[in-house]
């Protein structure tokens, strides 16, 4: 009895083995992932807006993969450090990088001495992204775009922003080449001074993000004067786009999205593409982007990857031409 029972034991196996090995070796492969925790990587310290985000999608992400996501917030040098850190790593699924425009498409044609490059990366997906807005203070008497053109070509503005090299300060070199309009970029060591002195009337305009202006706009603090969306933004649909206030094409996003290191398995990508899709068709997920006045990320990891490589370009030629710099 013993052998026949031995004999049965060796033909289950042998048949288990059989069928494991009639099985792509993709579908094997897929199989491994994941079975242990997933980082991401936040390049940016905790508490702020983009932690936020990434906490958000790691959450209903992490219900869909069976697997704790971890976020490691490694800021330093604009957001370079933990980037570079993601480039670096083993490109096996479990470290992962929350990217946006200014690590992903503007650092690397800034930075000389960078770490990484914009194809690095592998996109898995866009989660979020949100016009600018350039808007001014009620005293300096520019109540439109037309307004800031007339007043710039007589007596010169300032525009302050977050800082040299940022998406605020790269705007307004893209507004001047586009309108042909001379502006004054005063740069700020963050978006917070910046903002102050906007409101205090210590510089006449402000190039920043919508999200982050437009509570000071809504409370009479600020008059927006366009934003860089290619529509309207939801929250202030009467504020004209920079497309129709110019009649010229122009148009900038700030984004964030996931991406996994340049050579990541297939399998990871499919397992972590599809989980990132479900997530950003939560409900979760879409009401908390609403209330922030953000529009939910392109569809799909093969768009994201597009906006990349655009936006590296675009910010790139830029930075170029403008003769961008920063220490």
């Amino acid at each position: 009895m013993f052998q026949n029972r031995f004999a049965a034991t060796r033909r289950h196996l042998l048949l288990g083995a059989l069928a494991a090995a009639s099985l792509p070796m993709s579908a094997l492969a897929q199989a491994d992932y994941f079975n242990r925790p997933i980082t991401i990587v936040v390049p940016f310290p905790a508490g702020g807006p983009t932690d936020a985000s990434a906490r958000l999608y790691a959450k209903v992400m992490s219900d869909s993969l069976g697997q704790p996501i971890v976020v490691d917030n490694r800021a330093g040098a604009a957001g370079t450090v933990g980037s570079a850190y993601v480039a670096r790593a083993v490109p096996d699924g479990y470290t992962l990088l929350w990217g946006g425009t200014s690590t992903l498409a503007v650092a690397p044609g800034l930075y000389r001495d960078l770490k990484y490059e914009a194809s690095s990366f592998m996109p898995v997906g866009m989660a979020l992204r949100g016009p600018l807005m350039i808007a001014a203070h009620p005293g300096a008497g520019i109540a439109s775009m037309k307004d800031l053109m007339t007043l710039a070509k007589q007596q010169g503005l300032n525009v302050a922003t977050a800082g040299a090299g940022s998406i605020g300060h790269l705007a307004t070199e893209l507004l001047e080449e586009v309108a042909a309009v001379p502006l004054t970029h005063v740069p700020y060591r963050g978006g917070g001074p910046a903002l102050s002195d906007a409101l205090g009337g210590q510089v006449q305009l402000i190039f920043d993000n919508a999200s982050a202006l437009y509570p000071h706009v809504k409370a009479g603090k600020l008059k927006a004067l366009a934003v860089t969306g290619a529509q309207p933004y939801a929250p202030a649909p009467e504020v004209p786009t920079m497309k129709q206030a110019l009649g010229k094409d122009y148009e900038a996003y700030s984004w964030f999205g996931l991406v996994a290191p340049k050579g990541t398995p297939e399998p990871a990508m499919r397992k972590l593409t599809a989980a990132f899709d479900k997530a950003a068709q939560s409900q979760e997920v879409r009401s908390q982007l609403a209330e922030q006045g953000l529009e939910p990320g392109l569809p799909t990891a093969r768009e994201f990857g597009a906006v990349i490589d655009a936006d590296y370009k675009k910010w790139s030629g830029i930075i170029s031409r403008a003769n961008v710099q920063v220490n």
